[in-house]
């Protein structure tokens, strides 16, 4: 397709007029073909294949602290590397980071917090031993995620590290919506149905705690299981077994929703919902961090409907985002704003929406948001009134949503590891 046959608005449309003077052709080009990976970052292992484990990484210059880890790693069957400061650590993209006591509080070089956000999956434990008595101001000062303190906590260090590496690491998939309304929930809900259709092990978690709850979307409120405020507590890790065989199942795929809309003044929910918690709290971030830890090991796929308005751990926590963008304008500008908002952590890509405005085509909106084209959903009639029946799902089994859908969730089956069964392991 030529340039030219990329965006032919009428010369005299008003729309068309203001469209080409936001995005003038030098920089509408045809997006370049979406990638799952970031510059430098390793690729997920698929289906195919073993998967590349990503390091474990302890920074410290005690000889005392680094035989005291090795010692633990060896236990828990883990290869451990030694590493000086935290910027060579970063550049090993670590699956787990162990920063000691002794360089914790060295100068800017050692500080975790400036670039936390650059390897999001990287779980930073502060180490050290009882005579460390700043251990507990250092790890608040770097907001470490967990603090080992040695000998006592050195069964607990090896058991962590053990189970994180016995897994076979899933994939995260977020879905956000490049402005109010474009539907990013709807796709979530039919990726993940099918995903299901394609026999890998899904989780469909909703991200968006003020969106209503994916329960009224899906008609599944009756469904018993738990939600978001079930697990407003939880700390720590969370057995993955304990958590597939808990949550509600919904079309083939497992469903984490947030609480039910209908709630009375003293908070207690309507059919279908067992949290006691107020119903637009969103959850805690240590709590988010253990869940979407336990899901990323007990799930091939998981497929997070994410909130555009609450950058943080649900979006530390994905892999890969797809940004839903409607044809037209004002979404298009605010795709773009949002594109720019969430940096370059992880790959990003546009899922286009019907219907087009004037001048526009699916490559040109992509790129007029600064994204690469994953695919473009056509205009769906009538969606609301399915989506009130409780027919939204099967809106999705049409031929022209199930061409798009089939080939994301192809693409991304591509990147998902082979799950061991988390169903059939022994809790602990």
């Amino acid at each position: 397709m030529s340039e030219e046959q990329l965006w032919v608005p009428s010369s005299g449309h008003r729309k068309a007029r203001a469209l080409r003077a936001q995005f003038p052709a030098e920089h509408t080009r045809a997006p370049a073909r979406f990638s799952l990976r970031t510059e430098g970052a390793p690729s997920h292992s698929t289906a195919r294949g073993p998967s590349t484990l990503a390091p474990v990484i302890l920074i410290s210059a005690s000889q005392r602290l680094q035989d005291e880890v090795a010692r633990i790693a060896a236990a828990a069957g883990v290869e451990l590397e030694v590493m000086p400061d935290a910027a060579a650590a970063f550049q090993r993209n670590p699956e787990v980071m162990l920063l000691g006591s002794d360089l914790a509080g060295v100068g800017p070089g050692h500080r975790m917090s400036p670039d936390r956000n650059r390897r999001r999956r990287a779980e930073t434990i502060l180490v050290g031993f009882e005579q460390d008595t700043d251990l507990w101001k250092q790890a608040a000062r770097l907001e470490a995620a967990r603090v080992a303190v040695l000998p006592a906590a050195s069964g607990w260090l090896a058991e962590y590290l053990g189970r994180r590496r016995e897994h076979n690491s899933g994939f995260v998939l977020g879905v956000v919506g490049g402005s109010g309304g474009s539907g990013a929930s709807t796709l979530s809900c039919w990726l993940a149905q099918e995903a299901a259709e394609h026999r890998m092990e899904t989780l469909l978690v909703d991200g968006d705690p003020l969106g209503g709850g994916l329960d009224a979307s899906l008609g599944s409120g009756e469904v018993p299981g738990v939600r978001w405020p079930d697990l407003a507590e939880v700390r720590g890790a969370l057995n993955p077994v304990q958590l597939t065989s808990a949550l509600p199942q919904v079309s083939g795929f497992a469903l984490l929703a947030g609480g039910s809309a209908d709630s009375d003044a003293d908070g207690e929910a309507g059919p279908g919902y067992s949290g006691t918690q107020s119903l637009v709290e969103a959850p805690a971030e240590e709590s988010i961090r253990a869940v979407m830890d336990a899901a990323r090991a007990a799930f091939a796929l998981t497929i997070v409907d994410c909130a555009r308005y609450l950058p943080g751990q649900l979006l530390l926590s994905c892999d890969a985002l797809l940004v839903v963008v409607p044809g037209r304008l004002r979404p298009v500008l605010a795709a773009r704003s949002l594109s720019r908002s969430l940096g370059g952590t992880v790959p990003k890509a546009a899922v286009v929406r019907g219907p087009l405005g004037d001048g526009l085509d699916d490559a040109r909106a992509a790129d007029a948001a600064g994204l690469p084209l994953a695919g473009y959903l056509p205009a769906t009639r009538r969606l609301e009134h399915a989506e009130a029946r409780g027919l939204l799902l099967q809106r999705g089994r049409s031929r022209s949503n199930r061409r798009v859908t089939g080939q994301l969730v192809e693409r991304f089956a591509a990147e998902v590891p082979q799950p061991a069964d988390a169903r059939q392991r022994p809790l602990s």
